[in-house]
């Protein structure tokens, strides 16, 4: 690899060639000089210094030579192939965090095209429809009549607005009510209550007795009567 400015071959004329040690064989001078065939670089002094000057030749081509295997990043990598397969229109505050959800795993699974709270808004309003979709229009609207929206730029507003407007009122109460209200179809599996039971009881907060207690409660008797049997 060439380096440019940088040569070791003498010119004819140069007045430190004669100090240019001889071959010990021939007695000749001249066969100690390196021809166009083994180098190609420009003038450089055989003097004192060469075996220096040629080191720092060799430590930058080792550093070219670094550069230029070092791996670069696969940018051609493709996406994960993941999409919000739901709408959200606000006339169901109960699938809300289910929207919410998909819309926040599309956007992990996605990272580079979605690095901004900006873009992630934008995206998340075109899976808005009736009356969701409604609201955040007019909102728009105002924006370009010089009323500024801040859940524009900052997604954990543009959270709080769907939740506020288009959310369960009491969710607490709600989740303690379909909490009370839980029991075993006899079409269902027990994972199926369980899993249930535990997204109702992550949004009470309550004592663990309290949770054992109605957990126990709504088993069916079947379930109970062998849970007995292991006591």
């Amino acid at each position: 690899m060439p380096v440019s400015g940088l040569s070791i071959i003498p010119a004819d004329n140069d007045p430190n060639w004669e100090d240019a040690p001889t071959n010990p064989i021939t007695n000749d001078i001249t066969a100690n000089r390196p021809t166009s065939s083994t180098c190609s670089w420009s003038k450089l002094h055989w003097n004192n210094n060469t075996n220096k000057q040629l080191a720092n030749i060799l430590s930058q081509l080792a550093n070219t030579l670094n550069t230029n295997q070092t791996p670069r990043p696969n940018t051609n990598s493709r996406r994960t192939k993941a999409h919000i397969s739901d709408t959200f229109s606000g006339t169901e505050p109960d699938k809300l965090n289910n929207f919410l959800f998909q819309y926040c795993l599309y956007f992990h699974t996605n990272p580079v095209q979605f690095n901004t709270d900006i873009v992630k808004i934008n995206f998340a309003m075109t899976y808005l429809t009736g009356v969701a979709q409604d609201w955040f229009e007019v909102s728009l609207n105002q924006e370009d009549q010089s009323i500024l929206q801040d859940w524009l730029s900052d997604q954990n507003l543009f959270v709080n607005k769907l939740h506020q407007y288009f959310g369960l009122l009491d969710p607490i109460g709600e989740a303690a009510n379909m909490l009370d209200n839980l029991c075993i179809k006899l079409s269902n599996k027990i994972s199926t209550y369980n899993m249930d039971f535990m997204c109702y009881a992550s949004q009470l907060g309550w004592r663990n007795s309290m949770l054992y207690y109605y957990y126990y409660q709504k088993l069916s008797n079947q379930i109970q009567d062998l849970i007995s049997t292991w006591e």
